[in-house]
């Protein structure tokens, strides 16, 4: 108990350290004349070269090796292209060496799974969270959000068995809901809460959202207007937003970001797409001759995090942009991308018919320490299939991933877990860790 109280009274330090981040400074770096924003880039990338050189074993091997010295050869930001890109398989290789052992024991720790299924420890340093914290309290403000505005959270709740499906945080005035038990049944019960509380901000995951605004069309259940609809962790689709925006009568304000916290996008009030956070991270958009001529790889290095610098990362993802260097109606400066490609997943179910989004198998798989790469495999909405790549393997592992996987599906699924065999792989090689053969029920 000690503890919950000791990282609760951490957590609003570093919200409200962010805060004042934004204050002091974000609030108005929106506006600065682009040449002003790459100034501060190469001030803080020229930093995190040192740090990364003096404070972690990768990186000086890496300098080494590339003859790249950050106090004589960083003149410019595009001298960063000295150095290659740094693929997600290359970082979990080497998760230990990227970290810098003088600052981990302050350090946030963050995991993630990502599109890959493969376990990654991100160790992040409170300034790097501090500016986290400030960017989001920016992009809230977009949208109009005072602090204690009521707003509904369904994501980041996992109610233990006999747990309310939804809680109040009472500082903060918000209402989380749990999305790993999103039925028909209780999405009826959601839906009511929200009509009676009445939240001014909704956030969540697109898939979650989409699911109560269709079954507040289905039940004729009017939901109150809110200021806006906050999401992120997943693709907002065409046929999510129209439905999400039509149920909560507000638009929808994306976030796009990773748990290795290297680049952030967001967007504002304009609606015309998602600005790049310059003061958070630099980010590359890449050409690649796979890619159509509007789309770009998105290489990434955050400008804050010591503790685990990730420089020139490459996310995995693809952004949509525009090619004509377009300026948002907005007057912010920062600059604007059309929309992020290539990260919707399956949605998985239960047999009651609840909906489960992909990224909250995610969030549960990287809690096991011993698991390094995972596969589920849905055919039906009756079982799952767990696919293992995992240390240690045993009975007592396989009990708890059982009953993590049944207090989210319920108990009535059944529940096929398997160690050490082949994954399923598309025609490209690539292992996508949710695969689902069950049609889309809300479709």
């Amino acid at each position: 108990m000690l503890n919950k109280i000791k990282e609760r009274i951490d957590d609003l330090y570093l919200s409200y350290k962010g805060i004042r981040f934004y204050q002091n400074f974000l609030k108005e770096s929106q506006f600065y004349e682009r040449g002003k924003l790459r100034g501060y880039q190469y001030e803080q990338l020229g930093n995190l070269l040192k740090s990364a050189f003096e404070g972690t074993k990768y990186y000086r091997d890496l300098f080494w090796e590339y003859d790249f010295d950050p106090y004589k050869d960083f003149s410019d930001i595009s001298d960063i292209k000295k150095l290659p890109v740094l693929t997600k398989e290359v970082a979990r290789k080497n998760q230990h060496r990227l970290a810098n052992d003088d600052e981990i024991e302050r350090a946030l720790e963050l995991r993630t799974s990502g599109t890959t299924g493969e376990v990654f420890k991100e160790f992040v340093s409170r300034k790097q969270w501090e500016v986290e914290q400030g960017i989001v309290w920016r992009h809230w403000k977009w949208l109009g959000y005072n602090f204690r505005d009521k707003m509904a959270i369904i994501r980041s709740y996992v109610p233990d068995p006999g747990d309310p499906l939804w809680k109040l945080d009472r500082t903060r005035n918000f209402l989380y809901f749990s999305a790993y038990h999103l039925n028909l049944e209780n999405a009826k019960r959601y839906l009511l809460k929200l009509q009676s509380w009445e939240p001014q901000v909704i956030r969540g995951y697109p898939s979650s959202l989409y699911i109560l605004a269709k079954m507040s069309e289905e039940l004729g259940i009017d939901l109150p207007p809110s200021k806006g609809v906050l999401t992120a962790s997943e693709m907002v689709l065409p046929h999510y937003k129209e439905t999400i925006e039509k149920a909560f009568k507000a638009k929808i304000f994306d976030w796009y970001g990773q748990a290795e916290t290297t680049v952030t996008m967001n967007e504002c009030d304009a609606h015309e797409g998602l600005h790049i956070n310059m003061e958070y991270g630099l980010c590359e958009l890449v050409e690649s001759p796979e890619l159509n001529d509007d789309e770009r790889k998105i290489i990434a290095t955050n400008l804050h995090n010591t503790a685990m610098p990730l420089i020139r990362y490459d996310t995995g993802d693809v952004a949509k942009v525009y090619t004509d260097s377009k300026t948002c109606s907005c007057g912010r400066t920062l600059p604007l991308i059309r929309k992020i490609i290539g990260r919707s997943d399956d949605l998985l179910y239960g047999p009651d018919g609840r909906v489960i989004p992909s990224v909250n198998l995610y969030t549960m798989m990287y809690h096991y320490d011993d698991v390094i790469s995972f596969q589920f495999i849905q055919d039906d909405i009756n079982s799952i299939e767990l696919r293992l790549e995992a240390q240690h393997y045993n009975s007592e592992l396989e009990s708890q991933l059982k009953r993590d996987i049944k207090n989210r599906f319920g108990d009535n699924i059944s529940v096929s877990i398997t160690n050490d065999v082949e994954f399923v792989q598309s025609e490209e090689g690539k292992k996508n860790p949710i695969i689902s053969n069950v049609e889309d029920v809300f479709k």
